[in-house]
């Protein structure tokens, strides 16, 4: 199976949504209010990545089977990390967001190579700080960053309900 990833276009939009509710749905089904009650990526919010150039999907085959941003910017949230720090705070970095795999292929480390494809495109722009968060209870995700590369830095909070989130970066040397 040939992995790969690129930028997403707008057509890729409903591929990637479909993806997203799946992801979204996983998550309930597992206990996690992670993206619950309207407070998981929207149609808006990809569209917006896709204009801004910051939005990926993963291809196995040529088929759409994973999505994801790499965001640029600082992002005010990861400035108050809390319970450690960031290894380094005062570089570019780029932040990873909205991961979601196709529910119907699973389980088959298709997250930790999305990731670690957006770490060498990072890279292939120069930027050697790349960070990620995950809900503290998403466990599956944490696997994923943690095989990608990534060690824990501490803890976040975005301003919804249930936003407490656990820290990661990766600094290429």
């Amino acid at each position: 199976m040939e992995i790969k990833i690129r930028k997403s276009e707008k057509k890729d939009c409903e591929a990637i949504m479909r993806i997203i509710e799946q992801a979204t749905k996983f998550l309930g089904e597992q206990g996690s209010p992670q993206w619950q009650n309207g407070y998981g990526p929207t149609q808006k919010m990809i569209l917006k990545d896709i204009e801004k150039d910051e939005s990926y999907v993963l291809l196995a085959d040529q088929k759409i089977v994973g999505t994801a941003a790499l965001v640029s910017g600082v992002d005010p949230v990861y400035t108050a990390i809390k319970e450690g720090a960031w290894k380094e705070s005062n570089t570019t970095y780029l932040s990873i967001h909205r991961v979601a795999i196709d529910g119907n292929i699973r389980g088959k480390g298709l997250a930790k190579q999305l990731l670690s494809l957006l770490i060498s495109e990072a890279i292939e722009k120069g930027i050697r700080d790349i960070r990620i968060d995950t809900f503290p209870e998403n466990t599956l995700m944490e696997k994923a960053i943690f095989s990608s590369g990534f060690a824990y830095q501490g803890e976040i909070e975005f301003p919804i309900p249930h936003g407490e989130r656990k820290a990661y970066q990766f600094i290429h040397q």
